[in-house]
C-alpha cells in the first residue's frame, strides 16, 4: 500500500478532508469532502461536526489509514495541539483545549497518531514540491484568508514565518492585509457587505469600479508591508495562495509598485488549490 495520510484543513468557512497519497504528493480521487461550519461554533458542535467528516474519510479505505495530519489557524500550540486562539473572531470555543487530544478520543486513536501545523507552511511547501514555486528554493508565501498566513520554505525546509502581527501602519499586518480589510473597506464605500471574497470579487467585477479601487489599496498595503520586510528574507519567489479568486485584481498594482523600486523577484500564484493545505499536511508525516 502507499503511504496514505488522512489529511484535514480546518479553517474559515468549515473542514475539507481527503485522503492524500504522501508518495505521489497527490489527493486521491473521490475521497474530498467539505462541510461548512461557522467558526463560532460550541467545542462540542466542532468535534462533532470535525469527526463526522474525518470518520467518513477514513471509512473509505478498507485498511485503516493510522496517519492523521491537520492544519487549523494559530495562534496554536502545534505540537502539543492546544489552540491559543483568543479575541480572534473565531474558534474562540477552543481557547486552551487540546484540540489533538480531544479529537483523538473522539476517533478511538492515539494523539501521536495526529500531527498538526499551521495551514500557511503547509501550503508554501505543498506548492514548492508540486505546484507554482517547484524548483524555487528561498520562498516566501502569503495565504489570503480571512487573516493573513505566512511561511517560508528555505532548503527544503517549512516554517510559519508569522507575519500576520509584523507592526505595519497603526496596527499590524492583518488589519490591513487580511481579507477582513477588504470586506470592510467595499462596506465603507458602498454600504453593502459582501458575503465572502467570492461575493467581494464579483461585485468588484460588475460595479462601477469601486471594487477595483478598493483592491488597488489593498494592494497599495500589501506592496507598503513587502517592502518594511521583504530584505530580510531575501526570497527568490513570492506566493500568494489562499482566495486566488481575488488575485487578479490586485497582483498588477504590486507588480508594477515592486517594479518602480527596481525589485524583480517573480510573483506567483498557487495552483494546487484546496488540495495544497491537504497535501502539504500530510508531508508532516515525511
Amino acid at each position: 500500500m502507499s503511504n496514505q495520510i488522512v489529511s484535514v484543513d480546518i479553517n474559515i468557512p468549515g473542514i475539507r478532508a481527503a485522503i492524500v497519497d504522501n508518495d505521489t504528493k497527490t489527493v486521491l480521487p473521490e475521497t474530498e469532502f467539505f462541510e461548512e461550519i461557522s467558526a463560532d461554533e460550541t467545542l462540542e458542535n466542532f468535534l462533532e461536526k470535525w469527526t463526522t467528516v474525518i470518520t467518513r474519510v477514513h471509512a473509505l479505505r478498507e485498511t485503516p489509514i493510522s496517519k492523521f495530519a491537520i492544519t487549523i489557524p494559530g495562534p496554536f500550540d502545534y505540537e502539543n495541539g492546544v489552540s491559543l486562539m483568543h479575541n480572534q473572531k473565531k474558534f474562540e470555543s477552543l481557547y486552551q483545549q487540546n484540540v489533538k487530544t480531544l479529537l483523538a478520543d473522539r476517533l478511538g486513536i492515539s494523539p501521536i497518531n495526529i500531527r498538526m501545523d499551521n495551514p500557511a507552511p503547509r501550503v508554501v511547501k505543498a506548492e514548492q514540491m508540486a505546484g507554482a514555486v517547484k524548483g524555487y528554493n528561498n520562498i516566501l508565501g502569503f495565504t489570503l484568508n480571512y487573516g493573513l498566513g505566512s511561511a517560508r520554505v528555505v532548503d527544503g525546509v517549512s516554517e510559519d514565518a508569522n507575519m500576520w502581527n509584523k507592526p505595519f501602519k497603526d496596527g499590524i499586518a492583518e488589519d490591513y492585509i487580511g481579507i477582513g480589510w477588504l470586506m470592510q473597506r467595499y462596506e465603507d464605500f458602498t454600504g453593502v457587505r459582501p458575503a465572502d471574497i467570492a461575493d467581494l470579487t464579483n461585485m468588484a467585477s460588475n460595479d462601477d469600479g469601486i471594487g477595483q479601487l478598493v483592491f488597488n489599496e489593498y494592494g497599495e498595503n500589501f506592496v507598503k508591508f513587502l517592502l518594511q520586510y521583504i530584505s530580510s528574507f531575501n526570497p527568490d519567489a513570492l506566493l500568494i495562495g489562499g482566495h486566488n479568486n481575488a488575485w487578479e485584481l490586485f497582483i498588477d498594482h504590486v507588480r508594477d509598485r515592486l517594479g518602480d523600486k527596481d525589485i524583480k523577484i517573480p510573483i506567483v500564484s498557487a495552483t494546487l488549490g484546496t488540495a495544497g493545505t491537504l497535501i502539504g499536511a500530510a508531508d508532516l508525516w515525511s
